[in-house]
């Protein structure tokens, strides 16, 4: 929807921003290769609990139902054992691909780097690290 988004704006002064969760990412990170490819301007920023975490609460709730170990909820879901580098996977398809970023100190000049980016014509995704909500 992003790259849809983008290219309905393409020919305006305005530009989309994106705030995906990391698996909504992983789940339609093939549609940035075209946008690179054709200088679509967007601005995507992930907020990246590393985990598929609706799934988790899915989870544990299936797990309390059916008697269940809770402390396995996570098992296929969490993506922190190693971390999926998510601005890795743009940069990989031609996109400027910033982070993750860690500190939260540090998000205004990412931030200010990225809609440079995306002024110039180029699809920009930054990666921001957030807490799991319990």
């Amino acid at each position: 929807m992003s790259v849809g988004a983008a290219l309905a704006l393409r020919d305006s002064s305005r530009f989309p921003v994106a705030i995906l969760g990391d698996g909504g990412y992983l789940m339609g990170v093939n549609a940035l290769w075209p946008a690179a490819h054709y200088r679509i301007p967007f601005l995507i920023i992930i907020a990246n609990n590393r985990s598929y975490f609706n799934d988790e609460v899915h989870q544990e709730r299936m797990a309390r139902e059916r008697g269940r170990p809770l402390e396995n909820k996570w098992i296929g879901l969490r993506m922190d054992d190693p971390p999926v580098d998510l601005s890795a996977m743009a940069r990989a398809q031609g996109l400027k691909g910033e982070g993750p970023v860690v500190d939260l100190k540090d998000l205004t000049d990412v931030l200010a780097r990225a809609v440079k980016t995306v002024e110039g014509g180029e699809p920009c995704v930054v990666d921001v690290l957030v807490t799991k909500r319990t």
